[in-house]
């Protein structure tokens, strides 16, 4: 997020890319590429946060990097959680003890729910292995066994009805 620049914003397909993040060297937050391969990706952007994306570059006009702390700086993730996360997390009244990392839990957790395949919310997450998804996240798929069990069905309904 302390990377994501206004170029990586596709509003017409709904979509953000990940490709930069924001590192500490020499007590200097800089630029620098995700961690590994699989962390380059494109994510999808729900229409809430494009809403908000879009307000916060017609209000800053940020020529690269859309956050920037009001000396014009990289954002630090140790300044972000003390002085923008937790400050928010007062204001909407939510458990003091949650982090930036529990929004990414959120995310794959919701998309699993709503039946999006955990191949692609693998990918989103920047996983190197799917299976690092399924052992984070298997388990909030329990119904999948019952799809997988009706669509069969269907299929070999539809066959059978057919001959």
């Amino acid at each position: 997020m302390t990377g994501l620049a206004v170029d990586r914003i596709d509003f017409g397909e709904g979509m953000l890319t990940v490709d930069l993040q924001v590192v500490v060297i020499d007590r200097r937050p800089v630029p620098a590429p995700p961690k590994t391969k699989a962390s380059v990706r494109d994510v999808p952007m729900p229409a809430v946060l494009a809403d908000a994306l879009a307000g916060h570059i017609d209000r800053h006009k940020p020529e690269d990097v859309l956050f920037r702390t009001t000396r014009g700086n990289l954002i630090r993730r140790d300044y972000f959680n003390a002085d923008i996360l937790k400050p928010a997390i007062l204001a909407a009244g939510v458990p003091m003890d949650m982090t930036f990392h529990d929004l990414r839990h959120t995310f794959a957790s919701t998309a699993l729910a709503e039946g999006v395949p955990i191949s692609e919310v693998s990918r989103w997450l920047g996983h190197e292995s799917i299976t690092t998804t399924v052992d984070l996240y298997g388990h909030l798929v329990p119904e999948a066994s019952e799809r997988a069990r009706a669509a069969l069905d269907n299929a070999f309904a539809a066959a059978l009805g057919s001959t």
